[in-house]
């Protein structure tokens, strides 16, 4: 939204009249435009890519545990709440959860105590606090609140293929039958129902759903929590123990060494979060852990998932692209240019599909990347990679950035520049999906 404020005042005094322009209060002598960000993020290119990127993950129906959940740490806990008789002392977040989510994050936290609200009762409230519930205050917003802003933001028709990973850190002091009863009240028709029970186990993958899945299905929002509620049954079946392998940015080492074995990624959410602002640093001005534009770029290529931004914002939201060239505006709006390359430079580019290169070809027992060493039009892909490999790989595309990087070191390792990869938009314009059918089962 741009608004400009402009007041004109007689300068009477001096015999003349001129005009004075006001920005929150402050005269200067230009007028302003009061650019909202979040608006100027929704209709940026790189929203649009994203959206894109996210949209492509959900029609290969890429396991949960295998997609990105790029979002905010301690949600809740903004700035945007404080006003005269409440507010959260030294907040996490700039933005309201619905300006986060308008942001691109797609994970939210809320840490959820039952403790006095401002009735004088104990209530389930959002705040800050340890297990005795220090920390809280009676002024701290409801989980009621909360749930409302997600609840008006997933039934949008715009969201309708959006997925929500929320991780509910329960304080409760065994009201989980609340708990549950609350949140069941407002967001119970998008919840994913598991096929197993909650259990202190690591999560059995197979258990995991597949976004497409979801999607179809209407169930959009994956709750995971921070213990098992065993004996109810409710809680039980529609919340995950929290399975993530936790760290911090000072502590990951990034691609390739990537701190963990690949088997871990293989089985489980890796999960990343920072609290940038502490106490302390508050009074000496040091950010004591940060995300950086570079970092989260190696964090994604080694496939962590979950990411946990404090003071999350537009900047941070642009790093979640790992596909598509935005530096060069890909994919282009070219009516000509209907399919997917992965380029010189390791991103994505739209080309004409006729013209001429190598193939991207994938094995889907070992997850193993080559690339063929003869080349075609993007039509003739699948046959491509089926004749030269004998049938053990497919035509494919990237699911997630480490896969991107894995298919860029093969194709570095035989010396080809750009390579054609299984995305077209030759079904609809602008929506980027596996041709000949090869969505994932």
């Amino acid at each position: 939204m741009r608004k400009i404020l402009t007041i004109f005042i007689g300068s009477f005094l001096l015999g003349t009249v001129g005009s004075l322009y006001a920005h929150r209060g402050v005269v200067v002598n230009n007028p302003v435009d009061v650019i909202d960000p979040i608006d100027d993020f929704e209709k940026s290119f790189e929203n649009k890519v994203l959206s894109i990127q996210r949209k492509t993950q959900m029609d290969m129906n890429v396991e949960a545990p295998r997609a990105l959940f790029y979002g905010t740490h301690n949600s809740y806990n903004s700035k945007a709440y404080n006003g005269s008789s409440t507010g959260y002392v030294n907040p996490d977040q700039k933005y309201s959860i619905t300006d986060q989510l308008r942001l691109g994050a797609r994970y939210l936290e809320l840490e959820v105590h039952w403790t006095v609200g401002k009735s004088g009762r104990k209530e389930l409230l959002l705040c800050r606090g340890d297990k005795k519930h220090l920390g809280c205050n009676p002024s701290d917003r409801p989980l009621t609140k909360g749930l409302i802003e997600i609840l008006s933001w997933i039934t949008a028709l715009e969201h309708r293929n959006e997925i929500l990973l929320v991780r509910i850190k329960d304080n409760l002091d065994g009201h989980y039958g609340e708990a549950f009863k609350t949140v069941d009240e407002y967001l119970g028709p998008w919840l994913y129902q598991y096929s197993s029970a909650c259990s202190t186990q690591i999560t059995d993958y197979n258990s995991m759903p597949k976004l497409r899945d979801m999607v179809m299905a209407g169930r959009r929002i994956l709750l995971v929590s921070d213990s098992c509620r065993e004996g109810d049954p409710y809680w039980s079946r529609y919340f995950k123990l929290n399975f993530f392998l936790t760290s911090r940015p000072k502590d990951f080492p990034g691609y390739p060494d990537c701190k963990y074995p690949r088997s871990a990624y293989d089985k489980t959410m890796v999960y990343l979060y920072n609290t940038a602002k502490t106490m302390l640093s508050a009074f000496n001005g040091r950010k004591d852990d940060v995300f950086t534009d570079e970092g989260i770029q190696s964090m994604l290529a080694c496939e962590v998932n979950v990411f946990g931004i404090n003071e999350y914002d537009s900047h941070f939201a642009k790093q979640a692209i790992w596909s598509w060239d935005v530096k060069n505006r890909q994919p282009s709006s070219g009516n000509n240019e209907r399919c997917a390359v992965l380029w010189n430079n390791d991103r994505w580019h739209n080309r004409n599909c006729a013209e001429k290169y190598r193939f991207a070809c994938k094995d889907e027992k070992s997850g193993t990347w080559s690339v063929t060493s003869g080349g075609g039009s993007w039509a003739d892909g699948k046959t491509q990679c089926n004749s030269e490999t004998g049938g053990r790989s497919k035509f494919s595309a990237p699911r997630s950035s480490y896969e991107n990087k894995k298919l860029s070191e093969a194709k570095k390792s035989v010396g080809a520049e750009s390579l054609w990869i299984n995305l077209t938009d030759q079904m609809e314009k602008g929506n980027w999906v596996p041709g000949d059918g090869d969505k994932r089962k």
